[in-house]
């Protein structure tokens, strides 16, 4: 909602708490409780205190000019990520093809592990399943991401197929969209707000998509805020406790291994490994498990 039409509102200099939705040029815009914008300034020591602000930053802002206002106050943040850069979330969409381009698994279950770590929900989301005549490969990929426990939607842009489902399903706070370029972020984004202007462009000759969206910003959908965000293969997490990774692989938190501190490596006793052998766990998700401990602790 256009800032002009509350004007008559807002006393200058009176304090109001608003959500960080855009940040472009650092010049944060902040929509309030009511929805109303502002483009804002920090003050010299808001800006020396906290450093750099972020979308989803929860902030309280005092109004100067129309339609503009100063960031007096920035809370505590709860989480942040870096790679895309937003703070506070809630929950990641972890949007994942299966073809055109296939996806890659070991990055998928890192976003999972992220989520984990993070202690924030997350949902796989299939897109460009209109194109996907194996049946039986969809079927596998999903039977054993639901079986862990994770929420699978299946979704065409193109179609619509499983957009609904998806939009409507209650959820809240702050969700931010997470995959590889080219798994089609933004013609999710396009199709569940086909109001709002999104960039998309077609894949590569070799088969990723270029990025499209050049910065950070936050679309309000039903309940929640969804958080449009550049594409990115990489992910940077740092893990202090290898504990943490161990737990985020839920299909094993029923194993009976002999020692409660087990990492499923080569410990004797371990109860994980030999049914990864046997096929009874996943073997490619363990591979990744122990591909993650490497990469993200290297303690062993």
């Amino acid at each position: 909602m256009e800032a002009a039409h509350h004007r008559h509102k807002h006393k200058r200099g009176v304090g109001l708490q608003g959500l960080v939705v855009l940040l472009e040029a650092n010049r944060p815009t902040v929509e309030t409780e009511e929805g109303t914008r502002f483009l804002c300034y920090l003050r010299g020591k808001i800006k020396r205190e906290q450093g750099r602000i972020m979308v989803g930053d929860q902030v309280e802002i005092s109004p100067t000019d129309p339609g503009e206002a100063i960031i007096t106050k920035v809370y505590p943040r709860i989480n942040l990520l870096f790679r895309p850069p937003v703070a506070n979330v809630s929950g990641l969409f972890v949007i994942f093809t299966l073809l055109q381009p296939p996806g890659n698994l070991e990055l998928l279950d890192k976003r999972l592990v992220m989520a984990h770590v993070l202690d924030v929900d997350a949902e796989i989301v299939l897109t460009k399943t209109d194109i996907i005549a194996d049946g039986d490969n969809l079927a596998r990929f999903i039977g054993l991401y639901e079986a862990i426990g994770y929420r699978v939607w299946e979704t065409s842009a193109l179609t619509g197929r499983g957009l609904p489902e998806l939009d409507h399903s209650f959820r809240t706070g702050l969700w931010v969209m997470v995959g590889e370029s080219g798994a089609g972020k933004s013609s999710l984004v396009k199709a569940m707000l086909p109001d709002e202007k999104v960039a998309v462009q077609d894949l590569s000759r070799i088969g990723r998509g270029q990025q499209t969206t050049r910065w950070v910003r936050l679309l309000k959908v039903h309940d929640f805020w969804l958080a449009d965000t550049p594409g990115y293969t990489a992910l940077d997490m740092s893990v202090k406790d290898p504990r943490r990774i161990r737990s985020a692989f839920w299909e094993w938190a029923d194993a009976s291994c002999r020692f409660p501190d087990c990492f499923h490596i080569d410990e004797p006793g371990c109860d994980v490994l030999p049914k990864v052998r046997l096929g009874l766990y996943d073997p490619t998700r363990y591979q990744h498990y122990r591909l993650i401990l490497q990469k993200w602790v290297r303690f062993y």
